[in-house]
């Protein structure tokens, strides 16, 4: 790939997306990357996606040999791979970004010269990759977040604030956010977050843009037509509560395990099912104790592949959303699981206090149980159970009329806008 633009590209500007996990839909979950990319291209833009040659969570790796960068059109993208090392462990995934932001300043002169890159937060090496390259080509520069980073390790990890890596990686995060010519958060209110720090004055408003993850109505519409499951535990008549995601402290799925013990003890086991589909540290722990205190209204069902998941999602009546309080909850919600429930056309019963900036409560999707009572949670869950059928079918009218507002397709339209202004802004200097 020469560094220099295609005479018949040359009125195309270039946008660099360096996204470390990105990948496209028919091998990686991780794709809201790739849809940007994919809808610039239709929009009179060059866009490439700069990504991990390694898949994470995968045997995948698009640099087999000792190549530093892999070039490939996947699923109608043009990806340029980054050699990078497989890893299991938390020490080589920590290498395997070293090498990806290497490897990048290595070789990103071989590359179509970019007229603007946008890098994709929580990995660090690409914010820094990216910024360094636009500094280079005097271009503009943009810093997707899609998660309050290093925040979400204190409130998840148990990390301490007074942490030195902690401390160093809050320092890094000011830098980027000061040195982005925009900052496009999935987080409503994660200037709130920008206040909160005190970094107001050295990152104006006038840099922040709402984007959310959203759902990409159109994929999954297709999926749901064609990808399905024969599961007899999906089919039957019994009201079928459902949660798709990971198992794992962060989820606080032990919640919804007592929850469902106690419905089970009230009389609900024949009624009431809940199926849970996804993985994680927790997942055998949850199934044991549910065997060992005879919890049988719970299904464990392991990992899915993401392309099932309209499809199962399709056959539940009700869908749940928890998290372990913490402080990244009151500044938005950016749930990707949430938005794929909304196309299902489900209402939510999530145990999250959606504060100054609700999406579940703002458009009736659902019912917010804020604190963590067993009881509560459990009454909220059987009265979508009791709940008149016209009732339920406008829950259900909401949640599909929210999903069209958070479909990708819009979202991905602000996102060229910004990209537009930023461009028009350079032309203009």
């Amino acid at each position: 790939m020469k560094n220099k633009k295609n005479e018949s590209n040359e009125t195309k500007p270039v946008i660099w997306i360096i996204s470390h996990y990105a990948g496209g839909p028919s091998y990686c979950p991780r794709i809201p990357d790739y849809l940007l990319a994919k809808y610039l291209q239709e929009h009179g833009y060059r866009a490439f996606v700069i990504a991990s040659s390694y898949v994470h969570n995968t045997e995948l790796n698009f640099a087999e040999g000792r190549e530093t960068a892999v070039e490939r059109t996947v699923d109608g993208v043009p990806f340029i791979f980054i050699r990078t090392r497989n890893y299991s462990h938390t020490f080589d995934r920590m290498i395997n970004m070293l090498e990806f932001y290497f490897n990048l300043k290595k070789c990103y002169r071989k590359f179509p010269v970019p007229d603007l890159v946008m890098a994709a937060m929580p990995t660090p090496t690409n914010c820094l990759a990216g910024e360094q390259i636009a500094g280079k080509y005097k271009v503009p520069y943009i810093t997707s977040i899609v998660d309050l980073w290093p925040l979400s390790i204190v409130e998840y990890a148990d990390f301490s604030n007074r942490n030195p890596i902690i401390q160093a990686l809050y320092i890094f995060e000011k830098w980027i956010y000061r040195k982005s010519d925009a900052l496009v958060f999935s987080w409503e209110g994660a200037y709130d977050y920008i206040r909160d720090k005190g970094w107001d004055k050295a990152v104006p408003h006038s840099k922040f843009h709402y984007i959310n993850i959203g759902v990409d109505l159109e994929t999954f519409a297709g999926n749901l037509e064609k990808y399905r499951v024969e599961d007899k535990d999906l089919e039957d008549d019994v009201f079928k509560v459902m949660y798709c995601g990971s198992v794992r402290t962060a989820n606080d799925i032990d919640t919804v395990v007592s929850c469902a013990k106690k419905l089970n003890e009230e009389g609900y086991a024949d009624k009431i099912r809940f199926i849970i589909y996804g993985d994680g540290p927790d997942r055998e722990i949850l199934a044991d104790l549910c065997r060992r205190e005879h919890i049988d209204n719970v299904i464990f069902k392991g990992y899915i592949d993401k392309k099932y998941i309209p499809y199962v999602l399709s056959r539940s009546n009700l869908n749940i959303l928890n998290l372990k309080s913490a402080a990244t909850q009151k500044y938005g919600n950016s749930s990707n699981k949430l938005f794929e429930y909304f196309a299902a056309g489900n209402p939510v019963v999530a145990n999250i206090d959606e504060g100054k900036y609700p999406i579940i409560s703002r458009y009736h999707c659902g019912k917010i149980v804020k604190a963590t009572s067993i009881e509560q949670y459990a009454n909220a869950i059987r009265d979508f159970y009791e709940m008149d059928p016209e009732e339920y079918a406008k829950y259900r009218r909401n949640a599909l009329k929210t999903a069209e507002l958070f479909d990708t397709k819009r979202l991905n339209a602000e996102w060229e806008k910004i990209i537009r202004n930023l461009l028009i802004e350079k032309r203009g200097d």
